[in-house]
């Protein structure tokens, strides 16, 4: 009987040692099995992340070689309308200095005085080569009045000075030129 109560305990303990085993065994796999997930969710957070940065880097990236590139573009069109305005100018000036030699410039000179008084006191300056027409303006006009050259005048037309009042009256080519150049711009837009 003692035997058999050695054989019942040695079986009661290996039992109890199997189910402990069976028990670590389980705790072990569960473990095991948390482990993995939370590796691979570490791992899949990260490859996440990393993900993130590359397209991030690469949007980043993009945006600049895109700004770079309309940069460029707004470059290459701004030069192009500056050039088209100095052709555009300068076919002005030479259908201006054209102009200039022609009779209508004559007439020209004389409708740019119509509306004005012109007494003794009034000096009119003109470009030195206008000074030709000087007589024939003094003889439509009827007053003797002082025709002076003005080197600054470039293209043509004339500026009407009184000295009674101060007043000078820019009536050149000139002037009329630098406006229109001025308000060219906003009035035509090339790009």
């Amino acid at each position: 009987m003692t035997e058999t109560k050695l054989k019942g305990f040695i079986d009661a303990v290996n039992a109890d040692v199997n189910q402990q085993i069976e028990d670590l065994l389980s705790s072990v796999k569960d473990k095991r099995k948390t482990i993995l997930e939370t590796a691979e969710d570490e791992a899949l957070n990260a490859a996440y992340i990393k993900i993130k940065n590359a397209v991030e880097d690469d949007a980043s990236k993009s945006k600049i070689i895109i700004s770079k590139a309309e940069q460029e573009a707004r470059i290459k069109v701004l030069t192009h309308r500056e050039t088209l305005v100095k052709q555009i100018f300068s076919d002005v000036e030479k259908r201006i200095s054209e102009f200039t030699k022609t009779d209508e410039y004559k007439s020209y000179l004389v409708t740019l005085l119509k509306d004005e008084s012109i007494n003794s006191e009034t000096t009119i300056y003109m470009k030195p080569e206008d000074m030709k027409y000087s007589e024939m303006l003094k003889s439509d006009l009827r007053i003797d009045c002082l025709f002076s050259e003005d080197a600054g005048i470039k293209y043509g037309g004339l500026s009407v000075y009184d000295k009674s009042s101060s007043v000078l009256i820019n009536k050149t080519i000139d002037n009329m030129l630098d406006e229109q150049k001025k308000n060219f711009g906003s009035k035509f837009k090339l790009s």
